[in-house]
């Protein structure tokens, strides 16, 4: 027993060891399946969240770049809407080529897809771009699962218009432009550029620095970074040589967040503008008909003058007798005239200073530095050169002079204004001493001409107004005995006294004043007759002077008509006298007013004869009933055998045309057998009477009737 006792513990003992090492065994391997399950455990945790942050990052991705995910099952033929809903949006011009890419994904042919499309969401086509990738096809090849995302690209699509709307018009545009780098490298440029400077390609031109192709103003680098842009001209010269002015507008722009910039540089070829300009200017500045300078420029140059406080001569011209070669001439030859006295006055006072065409028949010359002695010279010496040139008008001959005054700078005056007005009374004054002579200024003349601008003011207001007195001078036979008698003007001013006619009278006319003087003493005439008629019964015929201007004026025969018919005047009363000049005028009308007159019953008086431009011609053209002789024929005939026999020559010469004569200016009683000698029916001048009042001369020969 103790033997089987002794055998049987040994082998239980070997049992629980061999149990307990199996528990062991199954308690390590437990243990280590429970770490790897934990460590499995964790791993697939840890892959759950990095599956999580992958899914949020992908979500965040696509939410930053507006990419919205969608996913298709060909089992259930859905994404958000199903496939035909979706094409059912598409844009009828998009639906083809959207079918397309996706029948070529579905049925194997490539795994992605990309297409843009327009898509109809809220009444409205948005711009789409789709994307996507087979994820599971089936046995055929088909697909069976696509994912992808798709994106509103509407913003891009018109940003990606506007580019190419600017690239184009950048490319086609007429004006030169470039891209510039902040260096000003030129980076781009078009054809509009490439021909404004000639290349003959466009490699040429890029690389190069902008401001290197001008050869005047420049880019302002500074001024750029201040204003981000600048706006200047200049010029540049082009591969050919030719020079060529450009305006340049220059902008900085800056890339998204600023991250670079650009410049975008513009030109314009101005060349023709500034030559049109400068045509202009010398328009503006020159006398088209003369070339010479107008007055804008004249003052532009005295003002500098002035300025600069530097010494010159202003010398005013004024044309004498250019309105009668106008007038009877024409327009055209009158224009000849004004560039042959532009010719000259550039030969004798352009070397020396500048000259010009101040107006009308008016010019200027401003010398700088110069003497007025010789300035005085050489305006004798235009005048002389004036002068040569004689033109014929039918039978009489014109000739062109001039009127100069000559005034300093400081001298005579100190600004521009007074300056040209002291020239302008001196040029006056060279008139008055006869014409076709130069005078320099001396003070006091300005005032002078200051009172005649009162003058005519006044004596347009005493027309206006008929104050003008209007006196009688007789006309006697050999006898002595009143025949008839003269209506002649007299002014008497309260500002300046008693004016002469030979003051006033040149003055009316210029004014325009004399058709109106002569209808008042038209009206004067026949008052004068009608109070004779009435007081004694019968009247003599009286003479009015008539003006070149009031003759050709077609409205005066009916206007002397009128005034006749007003006062119950005949005008057989009435002798019109006028002088050669209406010939001189215009002939042609002159002849037809004449005409008329005479229809109207007036006599005829051609007054003055003998002296200025006469004619024998007029006396051919026209059957004048009355001459009357000029006082510088008369003078001297009892003293000078020949200017007697001239005298009575003329005389018998118009009695054979059975023309009555007047002799005006019969001053002395010696002069009367020379008249009587050349059997003079009526006769006028001081001898007999002077011009006087009405009243006085109608009280003196009811009182004495023969001298």
């Amino acid at each position: 027993m103790s033997d089987e006792t002794s055998h049987g513990e040994p082998r239980e003992n070997d049992r629980s060891a061999l149990l307990e090492r199996r528990l062991k065994r199954e308690r390590n391997a437990r243990e280590q399946a429970e770490k790897l399950l934990s460590e499995k455990t964790q791993s697939l945790y840890e892959a759950l969240q990095q599956s999580q942050t992958i899914q949020k990052n992908l979500e965040l991705a696509l939410w930053a770049s507006q990419e919205s995910f969608w996913s298709w099952e060909a089992h259930s033929d859905e994404m958000e809407i199903t496939l035909i809903e979706l094409l059912e949006r598409v844009h009828e011009d998009d639906l083809d080529g959207l079918q397309f890419h996706w029948s070529m994904a579905l049925h194997g042919n490539r795994d992605r897809i990309e297409f843009s499309f327009r898509l109809n969401l809220d009444r409205d086509f948005q711009w789409v771009r789709l994307r996507g990738r087979v994820l599971k096809r089936g046995k055929a090849g088909e697909a069976l699962h696509i994912v992808g995302t798709t994106k509103d690209i509407t913003q891009q699509r018109k940003a990606e218009q506007s580019f190419h709307l600017m690239a184009s018009a950048f490319a086609s545009s007429r004006e030169p432009m470039l891209v510039l780098s902040p260096e000003l490298v030129i980076t781009e440029c078009n054809d509009a550029y490439i021909q404004l400077i000639a290349a003959p390609f466009k490699e040429q031109c890029i690389g190069l620095d902008f401001n290197q192709i001008f050869i005047a103003e420049k880019v302002d680098k500074v001024q750029l970074a201040l204003d981000k842009q600048i706006r200047f001209e200049s010029k540049v010269k082009t591969q050919n040589g030719e020079i060529k002015v450009v305006d340049i507008s220059v902008a900085l722009f800056e890339t998204y967040q600023q991250t670079s910039s650009y410049l975008i540089a513009t030109m314009r070829d101005i060349s023709d503008r500034k030559r049109n300009e400068a045509k202009l200017r010398q328009l503006a500045l020159h006398d088209e008909l003369t070339g010479l300078s107008n007055r804008n420029s004249l003052r532009e140059s005295i003002s500098g003058l002035v300025q600069k406080e530097q010494h010159f001569i202003l010398v005013f011209i004024d044309l004498d007798g250019f309105k009668a070669i106008n007038d009877n001439a024409g327009h055209e030859r009158g224009d000849i005239e004004l560039q042959r006295v532009g010719a000259l006055l550039t030969a004798i006072f352009g070397p020396i200073g500048e000259v010009g065409r101040w107006g009308g028949d008016e010019f200027i010359a401003v010398l700088p530095d110069q003497n007025v002695e010789e300035i005085a010279e050489r305006s004798e010496r235009l005048i002389s050169q004036i002068e040569e040139d004689a033109i014929t008008v039918k039978t009489s001959e014109l000739r062109l002079s001039a009127s100069i005054g000559i005034a300093e700078f400081p001298e005579h005056s100190d600004n521009l204004e007074s300056l040209v007005q002291c020239a302008d009374a001196a040029m006056y004054r060279a008139k008055e001493l006869g014409k076709g002579q130069a005078f320099i200024y001396e003070p006091g003349l300005y005032e002078s001409m200051t009172q005649q601008v009162s003058m005519v003011n006044d004596l347009r207001r005493t027309v206006e107004n008929h104050l003008l007195d209007f006196y009688i001078q007789g006309k006697y036979d050999l006898h002595g005995e009143l025949k008839g008698g003269e209506v002649l003007c007299r002014w008497i001013s309260g500002l300046h006294g008693v004016v002469s006619p030979a003051v006033f009278i040149p003055i009316a006319e210029e004014q325009k004043l004399d058709s109106a003087i002569g209808l008042q003493a038209l009206e004067a005439a026949c008052d004068y007759i009608s109070i004779m008629e009435s007081q004694q019964g019968d009247a003599i015929p009286l003479s009015v002077n008539i003006s070149a201007n009031q003759m050709l004026d077609p409205e005066f025969p009916d206007q002397a008509v009128s005034i006749c018919m007003d006062n119950n005047v005949s005008p057989e009363f009435i002798e019109l006298e006028l002088t050669e000049s209406v010939f001189i005028r215009d002939e042609k009308s002159a002849l037809r007013a004449l005409n008329t007159l005479r229809d109207h019953g007036f006599r005829l008086s051609l007054d003055d004869f003998g002296s200025g431009f006469s004619s024998l011609s007029y006396l051919r053209s026209f059957q004048f009933e009355v001459v009357k002789v000029d006082k510088s024929l008369i003078q001297g005939i009892h003293q000078d055998s020949k200017a007697n026999a001239l005298f009575n020559g003329l005389i018998a010469m118009l009695k054979s045309l059975q023309i009555d004569v007047v002799a005006e200016g019969v001053e002395l009683e010696s002069y009367l057998p020379f008249m009587e000698q050349a059997d003079i029916q009526l006769m006028q001048g001081f001898y007999f009477d002077k011009p006087m009042p009405y009243d006085q001369f109608l009280a003196r020969h009811t009182t004495e009737p023969n001298r």
